[in-house]
């Protein structure tokens, strides 16, 4: 089996992938009960496959002769995402059983299924639930030591102006980055941290004068802790511009992809349409000049991010 992503959090979906693979020398058809479920860390369990599977042996065994011959398909295509490949080749597999899995991808059947994780789901490692009965035997997954994923969870605090306080509730350690700019430059950071955040442990940030950015859940949530109390200004995404020098002085001109109208921004209005990056706050931008500011908002030209 295989999990996407294996680090998500609440109120997100997980993809489950399930390789039934039939055994060279079936003989006779079978009909075992497969269970597929998922447990949370308080041992709750959600079943996402309860069923019984028929499996014919005539899939299971070499093509005969005749059909090897007439080079007729014994198998429908499946096209397994390559992301199920990486999975396997990833895991905690002795290289004997690695070469068994990928020899049964194009032999074996292909389940897919989703679950969407609940809002109030608790942080933690949820294991996989995977049942094969067949005469009294159950029968568990060949991947077992890897059928895990995790649920994340960090809460932010603020004591002080310039002070915030990450925590994690969760009984995992939860991988963290910390990237550091300075608000003069931001084209590189000052500083990068990378490290795992202990179970119920916090750990502290000191924002003032630079920009510190918390990334987590691999790297798809990025938290600007400089701006937790208020938005960031960003230029209108959907907008084409054209940067210009006309006599010296530099002009940026702003056109939306339809319709007749275009701004032509210089001097103050360039420079805080130019600052409105993502990355300052909304502060910074309106003490350069908040008449101006609230024009380029007026205008659609800068939006904020909440």
């Amino acid at each position: 089996m295989s999990i996407f992503p294996k680090r998500t959090i609440a109120g997100s979906s997980v993809t489950i992938h399930w390789n039934l693979t039939l055994p060279a020398g079936m003989e006779t058809a079978v009909c075992p009960y497969v269970r597929i479920g998922i447990i949370s860390p308080r041992g709750h369990t959600y079943l996402l496959f309860e069923e019984h599977v028929l499996l014919l042996p005539s899939t299971a065994a070499p093509a005969p002769a005749y059909l090897q011959q007439s080079g007729a398909y014994q198998y429908l295509n499946k096209h397994t995402p390559l992301l199920v490949l990486a999975a396997y080749l990833a895991g905690q597999q002795p290289r004997e059983k690695l070469v068994e899995i990928l020899t049964n991808i194009q032999n074996g059947r292909h389940y897919y299924f989703t679950w969407t994780v609940p809002p109030d789901a608790p942080p933690g490692k949820y294991t996989l639930l995977s049942e094969m009965h067949l005469d009294g035997m159950a029968r568990q997954s060949g991947t077992a030591t890897d059928d895990f994923f995790y649920i994340e969870q960090l809460d932010l605090s603020t004591h002080a102006h310039h002070e915030v306080t990450i925590h994690n509730p969760g009984p995992e350690a939860v991988p963290v980055k910390l990237i550091t700019y300075t608000n003069n430059n931001h084209l590189q950071p000052e500083a990068l941290e990378v490290f795992y955040l202990a179970p119920h442990t916090s750990h502290a940030v000191t924002t003032a004068g630079h920009m510190v950015f918390l990334v987590y859940n691999e790297e798809r949530i990025t938290v600007p802790l400089h701006c937790l109390r208020q938005p960031r200004p960003l230029r209108n995404q959907q907008y084409l511009f054209l940067r210009k020098e006309e006599a010296g002085i530099p002009v940026t001109y702003v056109l939306p992809r339809e319709g007749y109208n275009a701004w032509r921004l210089t001097g103050p209005q360039r420079e805080i349409w130019e600052a409105a990056d993502g990355m300052h706050t909304l502060t910074a931008l309106r003490e350069k000049n908040s008449a101006l500011y609230d024009e380029l908002i007026t205008q659609q030209l800068i939006t904020e991010i909440r």
